[in-house]
């Protein structure tokens, strides 16, 4: 192959606009209101009850929550690769990720936090510079304790944010679809190799935990899994990249927790794969779930802290059931109006404001 001929077949490697096609995938957010009800749902049963003693004990113990948070992991590498790609640069890149991600987790840490000060919660201890740590969204690295228990999938985000990021600067803002794979390929045996030296997680703690951590271990394939999504459903090129990914993102999650965990996160794999072969499916293109796809984010953030305190308020005139329903009606109108008023206009705006003051006109 001449110099020429080379040049050429990296060009055509490259993920670009034109990769793209038109058209916004709507089950996508689908998934993302499935993936944000099955964690709202879980949580509102013993979790709220840890925070609440005196409405133990839960009608309920659905152990929904994790899976819903892997299957949240699988939409992000889809979605993230689509924004780095639409992005075109490193600065870009980040602008869209911070202006997206910390408005509404700025407001949302401050109701949570109110709502500890003025209502109270026994089953937290929370204190103000601890909070003021937690803006950063950076408390994970510096050993700080989450405000609300949900942010922790937040730092796991910002990780691959930060690998994406480096990516986009390394390559001058081109993304090399082999390139990527075999970096993606190469991330997942890590990380594999290192749940099959570290695990269970709930057993780790020390150097073992932050190596986990800083690897990104357990949900290196989810991620990646989630990219070759993308890939497949603009190209329709199925390659074993799929379940070759497919597999051990199971294998971690079973590793790392348990069999049933292993199976549940094979399953939604195997969904994934359907619903985006398919192309075409209205339980999740429209109705129910796709509106709280379009919330989840603010759903999935103000959910806990707010939602515990719901049931602790109502349960002595609504019971276990009834306080559950009224807490997550009220969970979810509150992520509405989180989403039209901080997530759409505040975050449009600081998205604005970073790319007048940090990119050239």
């Amino acid at each position: 192959m001449t110099k020429s001929q080379t040049v050429k077949a990296r060009e055509d490697d490259v993920l670009d606009q034109d990769f793209i096609t038109p058209g916004r995938f709507r089950e996508l957010d689908g998934f993302r209101g499935l993936a944000a009800i099955t964690v709202v749902i879980y949580h509102l049963g013993v979790p709220a009850t840890e925070n609440y003693p005196r409405t133990a004990p839960s009608p309920y113990d659905i152990a929904l929550g994790e899976l819903g948070v892997q299957l949240f992991f699988i939409i992000s590498g889809f979605v993230i690769l689509l924004s780095a790609i639409k992005s075109g640069s490193a600065l870009k890149f980040v602008i869209s990720r911070f202006s997206r991600i910390y408005p509404t987790y700025w407001f949302a840490l401050a109701v949570s936090a109110l709502v500890y000060f003025i209502y109270g919660n026994p089953g937290r201890h929370i204190t103000i510079p601890q909070t003021l740590i937690n803006t950063t969204m950076l408390q994970r690295f510096l050993r700080v304790d989450n405000v609300d228990q949900v942010y922790w999938t937040l730092a796991v985000e910002l990780q691959f944010y930060v690998m994406v990021a480096l990516y986009l600067i390394i390559r001058k803002g081109k993304i090399y679809r082999g390139e990527l794979t075999t970096i993606l390929l190469t991330w997942s045996v890590i990380g594999t190799a290192l749940c099959l030296l570290f695990h269970p997680e709930a057993s780790l703690g020390g150097a073992p935990k932050m190596i986990v951590w800083a690897a990104v271990a357990e949900h290196s394939s989810l991620f990646s899994l989630g990219m070759m999504f993308f890939m497949y459903s603009h190209d329709r090129k199925f390659t074993w990249h799929i379940p070759y990914f497919a597999i051990l993102a199971s294998l971690n999650a079973a590793l790392m927790h348990d069999l049933a965990h292993g199976i549940g996160v094979a399953l939604i794999s195997l969904v994934f794969f359907i619903v985006v072969y398919l192309k075409n499916v209205p339980v999740l293109a429209k109705g129910p779930l796709n509106f709280l796809g379009r919330i989840s984010y603010p759903l999935y953030l103000g959910h806990a802290m707010v939602g515990y305190m719901l049931v602790d308020l109502f349960y002595p005139v609504a019971g276990p059931w009834g306080a559950r329903i009224i807490a997550l009606v009220l969970v979810i109108c509150f992520a509405y109006l989180v989403h039209i008023s901080i997530e759409t206009k505040v975050s449009a705006s600081f998205r604005s404001f970073l790319t007048r003051k940090l990119t050239k006109a």
